[in-house]
């Protein structure tokens, strides 16, 4: 956590300015980000907003009709979500309208092959670099341009038992849309192959900013 706010702190306000989590799922990132500024998480999924942390401002929405008003935000954290989204001519639109003048929309995510790609290719954007081109394509059109790729390492798990015990709780958005039977024939490969990888498992991602 304190790799990516390190990271991310050239582009976030201060005390007093404002934040919207977009995609926020189980609120992960929200209150690191609160310790920063005034978050409001914002997520589509019911199920994740059952299990949010109290204490957080959370409104339902998509990232395709964000439900606050315009330029109410310094900056927009979108962790490991854009794969998500299905019109992104609308998502884009919605950030520039929601970002205040200046601000800076930053993007976390894996725009490479991740570990679990193996094991779960339907999960994972077959071409995320392109995905990301195209992001980029249409931020441009509203006014955002990339502004940073900053690589940022975590370590993911220290050992098989981990990173098995880690997967199998399916907390990672791109597995709990999956469907059931093609998570649990992932994890049955998984679970047979973990013991002969070498640990700690790293793995790399990225903040993307535009601005």
């Amino acid at each position: 956590m304190s790799a990516w706010l390190a990271a991310a702190a050239p582009f976030l306000p201060g005390p007093g300015g404002r934040i919207l989590d977009l995609g926020a799922g189980t609120g992960r990132f929200t209150a690191a980000l609160g310790e920063v500024a005034t978050v409001i998480a914002c997520e589509p999924s019911a199920a994740m907003r059952a299990v949010f942390p109290g204490g957080q401002l959370l409104v339902g929405g998509s990232a395709e009709a964000i439900p606050l008003a315009a330029a109410s935000f310094e900056a927009v954290w979108a962790s490991q979500m854009v794969h998500h989204v299905k019109d992104l001519e609308a998502f884009a639109g919605n950030v520039r309208r929601v970002l205040k003048p200046g601000g800076h929309l930053l993007l976390r995510g894996g725009f490479g092959e991740l570990p679990l790609t193996r094991w779960f290719p339907e999960a994972f954007a077959a071409d995320a670099e392109g995905l990301l081109g195209v992001v980029t394509a249409r931020l441009a059109e509203v006014g955002l341009t990339l502004t940073a790729r900053i690589e940022v390492g975590q370590r993911y798990a220290d050992s098989a038992q981990e990173l098995v015990d880690k997967v199998r709780t399916r907390s990672l958005s791109n597995l709990a849309v999956l469907a059931d039977d093609h998570f649990a024939d992932g994890l049955r490969a998984l679970e047979q192959d973990a013991p002969g990888l070498t640990y700690p498992l790293d793995e790399q991602l990225e903040l993307v900013v535009f601005g």
